[in-house]
This record gives C-alpha cells, structure tokens and sequence, in this order.
C-alpha cells in the first residue's frame, strides 16, 4: 500500500450524507465522532474525473478506475480514504500553525506500518522550544504548560517543521470547528418579489480550509493487469479539484508522495 499526503490548495467542500436536512446550512462530511474526512469514493470520481478530461490520460480510464454504464467493470487501482493530520489555525499574536492530535498522528504511523509516536494524551504540544511551559490562545481555547516536542512528526513540507501544535485527541474537534472555512451564499431571483427583495435564498457552506493537510492510500488488484504503473502514479501526484462549487474557487487539491510510501501489491 502506497501512502500519499493529499494537501488542500483551497477550500474543498464535499457535502456530509444530511445536509439536505441541515437547512441552509451546508456542512463539510465528517464521521460520527465528527471527524473530518474524505471518502474513497469521491477521491476517486474527482480523479476519474481529471483522467477523463486528460488527453494524457484518458487512455487509461477503465484500466485504472474500471468500466461504467453498460460496460461495468472493477479497476486495478484500489483508493483509500483520506484521514486528517494536521489543520491549519491562526494563533493570535503567533501567526499560522498546524495542529493534529495523537489520533491522528498515530493513525499514519499504523498505516504506513511504523511504530506509533511516544505522545501522552492531555498534554499539549507544541515544536518551538519558545512555547515551552507557556500559555498560548487558539482563539476561545486556552493552551496551558506546554511542553516540547522533539519527535520526528510525519509531515509534508508545507507543514513548517518549527510551527506545529499536538492537542489532546478528544480536543481536536475543537480546533477542526475554528480552522473551517465557513462562507455565506445567497441565491437571487431574476425578478424581485412582492416584497421588492431579490434574495430567493441565504445558505452557508463549510469548507476544509487550505494548508489542510489529509493522508490517503492507494494499491494495486492485480500487478499483471494494471497498465504504465508510472503514468499513474504522475498523474495521481499532481494538482487535482475534489468536492464541489469549483465554479466559485473551491475544490483544488494536491496529491504527493510521503516519506514513507511502499507499494505491497494484491
């Protein structure tokens, strides 16, 4: 299994399974435990997707993602999903930071088959040495005796080495609803009403905000099969649109290696 780093360039909205009962409110997908991620299967129509409009790639097409319409048939690519390490959050008087949790961290460390990280729950954090017993504001969120850290994190290289924060996993939720980018829309009518107003409609929409940086995996179904194994492993680690609304500047993503990618074919 091949592992790869899927960073937010821009804010990516995929819709969660109730925002048609949520109102106007239009909420990022997360889990039950509120989580924010990313399922397999709209990574892998978006990337579908950008190979069918490739003339590069869309040679390829149902070898790597398989057969639709009456021509159904599996690919040879199989995709992961894509699970947080670290979001993006402002510090006040500190500037920008990137935040994860032992849950998440560990979570790469067991999928790409490395031991998991000598991290204690309910301490905090953090990779400058200057925050070292301080108290430091994350908006309404209150960080006390903070305390060095001088592990090896697993990160891409937009992840600055010397501005990351590790909170408690139950914590982390906290910061995922400060760093989402939240947008209001309104939708207009052509003509005004009775009421002389043009607003037909006022909804919000959540994004994943950029700098987010998501884990994601993929593998091979049959090594006999699967074609030019190097155009796609080029394509995939390129800049890609995930989600919707890429009409108005979201959706763009981009897909690279990490540090410890290993491919076990099945």
């Amino acid at each position: 299994m091949a592992i790869e780093w899927l960073i937010c360039r821009e804010p990516v909205h995929i819709g969660g399974a109730d925002s048609s009962s949520r109102g106007n409110n239009n909420p990022i997908y997360r889990l039950s435990d509120r989580t924010p991620t990313i399922p397999g299967s709209s990574l892998r129509g978006a990337l579908r997707e950008g190979a069918e409009h490739s003339s590069e790639y869309q040679g390829y097409v149902s070898n790597w993602f398989g057969g639709k319409d009456e021509n159904i048939s599996p690919g040879y690519i199989a995709l992961g999903w894509g699970w947080p390490v670290w979001w993006p959050i402002h510090v006040l008087g500190y500037g920008s930071w990137w935040v994860s949790c032992p849950a998440w961290l560990n979570r790469y460390q067991q999928l790409s088959q490395q031991n998991l990280l000598n991290l204690t729950e309910g301490n905090i954090y953090a990779t400058d040495p200057q925050f070292n017993n301080q108290t430091v504001y994350l908006r309404w969120l209150k960080l006390t005796q903070i305390q060095t850290c001088t592990l090896s994190l697993p990160a891409p290289s937009e992840v600055p080495p010397d501005r990351r924060i590790i909170v408690p996993s139950d914590s982390i939720n906290l910061i995922v609803d400060m760093g989402l980018v939240r947008q209001p829309r309104v939708s207009l009518n052509e003509e005004p009403d009775k009421k002389g107003s043009l607003v037909k409609n006022l909804f919000a929409v959540e994004g994943l905000p950029p700098g987010a940086v998501f884990m994601t995996s993929w593998t091979i179904r049959n090594p006999e099969k699967v074609e030019q194994i190097g155009e796609w492993e080029k394509f995939l680690r390129s800049e890609h649109y995930l989600g919707g609304l890429w009409s108005v500047g979201y959706g763009r993503i981009a897909i690279a290696q990490t540090a410890d990618s290993t491919l076990s074919q099945e």
